[in-house]
């Protein structure tokens, strides 16, 4: 599985498999276009699977009475997996921020609607659900909305001020970070043999050539080994729409990936 490969190799790689001339000063114009094209396809994929060698998880903190929080730099929304939540005792004097205890981990449920908040007194409690929190700039003469930016756990995290020792804390897994393909010295973070294949199927069927099919085909058995050999599978992550998406058809409409499970008209 060859990880960490330049973009300048894999542009090199890609002329090879559209069978267009290797040497660089021919297809300079061209260059652009196929960085953004290989950039993409490494994002679908990376979108699309969930990759073994980059799952990650980190821990936040929750302070009591706060029902708002940043994500974590390393784990945005569209990384996130699940989260789950535990509460923990610190009663350590030698250390207070050392945990001493923790309850076994629980899942939070994804979505929090309107009518599930209400006036008045705020409620407290262990989070059971989450939700991103969409920020909106008023101070200019336009409004200017900040899609992802924080999210909110319901209800809020009990006030500990009664006993200082107990606390929650919430554990995000997902997703490592998609890496840039800008730069030619940037590298891929996922098989560079796959970012390839897909993306000369896609130049092949724009150029109408017969060879799209059998390029596809060739790409997808390739993709299907790799991911059977670490276990990997479609997402089962979050979207904007506030839907867990899960099973074996992501987005639940039943449309394949164009250019990864199919080659448009």
């Amino acid at each position: 599985m060859p990880l960490g490969v330049t973009l300048l190799e894999l542009r090199r790689e890609l002329r090879a498999e559209t069978g267009t001339s290797l040497n660089p000063q021919q297809g300079v114009q061209a260059q652009e276009t196929i960085d953004i094209l290989l950039a993409r396809q490494q994002r679908e994929l990376w979108d699309a699977y969930n990759w073994q060698h980059l799952k990650i998880w980190t821990d936040v903190p929750l302070t009591g009475g706060q029902g708002v929080y940043s994500y974590p730099k390393e784990m945005a929304f569209d990384q996130i997996v699940r989260v789950y939540i535990a509460q923990v005792t610190k009663d350590d004097p030698a250390d207070v921020n050392k945990i001493t205890a923790s309850t076994s981990w629980s899942a939070l449920t994804y979505g929090i609607k309107a009518y599930m908040t209400h006036l008045g007194p705020t409620n407290s409690g262990k989070p059971v659900r989450w939700s991103n929190v969409v920020s909106i700039d008023t101070t200019g003469p336009v409004a200017i909305t900040n899609p992802v930016g924080q999210f909110q756990l319901l209800p809020v995290p009990d006030d500990n001020l009664a006993n200082p020792k107990l606390s929650y804390v919430l554990r995000f897994e997902g997703q490592a970070p998609l890496s840039p393909l800008v730069a030619s010295t940037d590298t891929c973070i996922l098989d560079s043999k796959a970012i390839v294949l897909f993306a000369a199927a896609e130049m092949l069927a724009t150029q109408k050539s017969e060879a799209a099919p059998m390029k596809l085909t060739k790409a997808q058995n390739y993709l299907r080994r790799i991911l059977a050999d670490q276990g990997a599978d479609k997402r089962t992550n979050y979207n904007m729409g506030g839907i867990f998406r899960g099973g074996n058809d992501p987005d639940k409409s039943r449309r394949g990936t164009a250019y990864v499970d199919y080659i448009p008209n």
